[in-house]
């Protein structure tokens, strides 16, 4: 009591009196400080007690006016003093010892204050950079410490003068032990030391106290000083100093601590999570406690673990987008080989389900969430494998997946081919040329590449025509008619000349549109209710940002006129299409066997490879009048087949029309505000998610899976006759 009330009075005198020059004013105050400890024998008083706190604010004040009212660069008898009497020296050894009680505290808030409020260069003073030096050890070295907070927001503080000017790092790099051991040694014994070194070409580590100290205090149960912790982080690994950025991801235990945590966070899953609660959940770094609540109407069992694992992988990712230089790629590498081979692997592999449905579903959100290039690209290859000299090859990972597309469970398979669909479309060509470009870059699947023994014995083969192709009318009855056809998908035009671009978008267009025939259909091509327009729409919007997405990658751009076979081909004997373009055409084949939910994502993952603006997809996915060899599959000779097996099978089902129409009107009641028939397969994948539970009540009918495959196929033939309108109007008019 006695002292507050002397600080009141010393403030009110002060106020009185005349004002004293800075100078005398600043050293008044801190021997003021210093006499505390001479006068006062009681170590156990508070330091908020006494008046060092309102002295060191002043003394501070005193720092900040001087500075202003001088130029810049010009250092203050004040400033002077400071750093001639290592006022900063006696301060980091009165808080060490926090002495008296709370002082630690005090000395904190004057280090952070100093370094962020002025704004002339401190740090190179051997009497500033040394005592902050010191300090920055002494944070984080107790757990749950009262201090935490002052701690954190020291630390930030010097992490951001640090990164506006960062050749002052090198004041912070080093281990001081190791540095006083150096000192103590003879030459002889250095030499040694050297030599010895540099034959094991071993690099001694740096040793960065700033960053040990940080990823001490982000193990704080204090959500708000781990936070701050880990952004005190992200500021020095971005920060532009080759040897800080190595230094702290090489020599400290940050990418330890960054795995350990994600393996932690992991392991605590469920292994019950539905794929679509794990699909459906938004995380973001820092707010994750935004992300949960106990009155979110879409809790579940195990939210809180999930979103805590999302949010830390979410920082991660953003470490190595932000690091700067390799220092992005040594920590992805370490994630790889840490965490997705380590840990994750184990759990995607096993014989048990509904682990490894929960895995893959975590797996796909992951890869759906991350944005660093590093990480995107060291993830697709943990999945697809690295290695790709051998293109027999297949690895034992990707294998194991590619499998369980076709798995007996449709809830497997249906996360497993939306983990390829995010894989595919990730902005990283490695996934699409690991798994479908390598096998096609030969263009051993076309009618005339050299090594194609049965064409090079002839000009022309003979085909059998693809309905519709021979009449560029949709309107007209499909059949088909054995004719001539050339091999070359330019030359088409009975006059010998290459058709212009308009009529090659128009024969496209109609292949796609007239394969199916009209009485299979469910809707007429020229109805208001066929969703055509639609799908033009979205298939404009698609492809605007799939090209936008492929922009970067080197391949070269898609041309209606592709580039004679014969002329730029090598000869293949042998064509491979890759275990991907198996899977996927297979269950192309096959879709009038499987369940909706099934053909909605298989029909969703080739739709989007049909968008892809890449030369040899354009030409065996969009481009319906390409000659294929024998035995070759392309999009369309699937579709022919899949339209065979509806001809075939259609006859057998009493009142089929009749069935078809209300099979479409089933499946359009999961939606009352939109057809189906407007939607991209995407996006009848949640208008339409409750289709087995709209159409349950047709368990009676055997033909329901037949019938809800054509219906299936008909909307996928529209959506590709709109993607080939697009592409092939985009590469003749823009040249896209």
């Amino acid at each position: 009591m006695f002292n507050k009330f002397t600080t009141i009075l010393q403030q009110a005198v002060e106020a009185l009196a005349p004002d004293a020059p800075l100078h005398e004013d600043f050293v008044y105050h801190w021997k003021s400080v210093t006499n505390f400890y001479i006068e006062n024998t009681d170590d156990k008083t508070p330091v908020s007690d006494s008046n060092i706190p309102s002295h060191l604010k002043q003394m501070l004040q005193i720092l900040i006016q001087e500075e202003d009212e001088r130029e810049a660069g010009d250092t203050g008898p004040c400033m002077e003093y400071l750093l001639q009497h290592k006022i900063l020296e006696t301060l980091h050894t009165l808080g060490r010892a926090d002495c008296p009680p709370g002082m630690k505290q005090q000395v904190l808030i004057f280090f952070k204050n100093l370094l962020g409020k002025i704004k002339q260069p401190l740090l190179p003073h051997i009497n500033v950079h040394r005592p902050v030096s010191r300090l920055v050890q002494v944070c984080g070295e107790v757990q749950a410490a009262p201090t935490e907070v002052e701690e954190i927001s020291f630390l930030c503080t010097v992490c951001a003068r640090l990164k506006r000017e960062p050749h002052l790092i090198n004041f912070f790099l080093g281990n001081e032990q190791a540095k006083a051991a150096d000192k103590t040694k003879s030459p002889t014994e250095t030499n040694h030391v050297s030599e010895s070194s540099s034959s094991n070409e071993t690099q001694p580590k740096e040793g960065y106290d700033l960053v040990d100290s940080l990823l001490n205090l982000s193990r704080s149960e204090d959500g708000r000083v781990a936070v701050k912790a880990c952004e005190g982080l992200l500021l020095l690994v971005s920060t532009p100093h080759e040897a800080a950025a190595r230094a702290t991801v090489q020599d400290t235990a940050l990418c330890p601590l960054l795995n350990t945590r994600l393996t932690n966070l992991f392991t605590a899953l469920p292994t019950s999570l539905d794929p679509t609660d794990v699909d459906c959940v938004t995380v973001k770094w820092g707010l994750d406690s935004h992300s949960y609540s106990h009155s979110d109407a879409r809790n579940f069992v195990g939210k809180r673990a999930l979103v805590s694992f999302l949010s830390w992988f979410d920082y991660c990712d953003q470490l190595v987008m932000e690091a700067f230089q390799d220092c992005g790629d040594f920590i992805a590498q370490s994630i790889a080989e840490n965490f997705f081979a380590k840990t994750l692997l184990g759990p995607l592999v096993q014989a048990d389900e509904r682990a490894s449905l929960t895995t893959t579903a975590v797996l796909a959100k992951l890869f759906s969430m991350v944005r660093s290039k590093a990480l995107t690209r060291k993830m697709i290859n943990f999945v697809v494998g690295e290695s790709q000299s051998n293109e027999d090859s297949c690895p034992t990972l990707l294998t194991q997946i590619l499998s369980r597309c076709d798995h007996f469970s449709d809830e497997i398979s249906i996360v497993t081919l939306r983990l390829f669909e995010v894989i595919l479309f990730k902005p990283d060509s490695t996934a699409i040329d690991s798994l479908i470009l390598r096998y096609l870059k030969d263009r051993a699947y076309h009618a005339k590449n050299p090594g194609n023994v049965v064409i090079q014995s002839s000009d022309e083969l003979e085909w059998e025509l693809e309905p519709g192709l021979d009449n560029p009318d949709p309107n007209s009855p499909t059949h088909s008619t054995p004719m001539k056809r050339s091999t070359s998908n330019t030359d088409i035009d009975n006059t010998g000349e290459a058709p212009n671009p308009k009529m090659l978008i128009q024969r496209s267009v109609n292949c796609f549109l007239s394969v199916l025939p009209d009485t299979a259909k469910s809707t007429q091509v020229n109805d208001d209710e066929s969703g055509y327009d639609g799908y033009l729409r979205e298939a404009h919007r698609t492809y605007k940002e799939i090209c936008s997405t492929c922009r970067e990658f080197d391949w070269p751009k898609p041309r209606n006129d592709i580039l004679q076979a014969a002329d730029r081909c090598q000869p293949v004997a042998v064509y491979n299409e890759g275990p991907f373009l198996t899977m996927l055409f297979n269950k192309l084949s096959s879709v009038l066997s499987q369940p909706y939910a099934v053909n909605l994502i298989v029909t969703s993952l080739a739709s989007r490879l049909c968008l892809v603006p890449h030369p040899l997809l354009q030409e065996l996915f969009a481009n319906p009048l390409t000659p294929l060899r024998p035995k070759a599959r392309s999009i369309f000779s699937v579709l022919q087949g899949v339209v065979e097996q509806i001809t075939h099978r259609m006859v057998h089902v009493p009142n089929f029309k009749q069935r078809l129409l209300l099979a479409r009107r089933k499946l359009a009641a999961g939606n009352e505000d939109d057809s189906p028939a407007h939607k991209t397969n995407s996006q009848m994948t949640s208008s339409l998610s409750g289709g087995p539970g709209v159409v349950a009540n047709s368990n009676s009918d055997d033909h329901r899976t037949f019938l809800e495959g054509a219906i299936v196929l008909e909307e996928f033939c529209k959506e590709l006759a709109a993607i080939a309108f697009v592409k092939h109007h985009a590469m003749a008019i823009h040249g896209l």
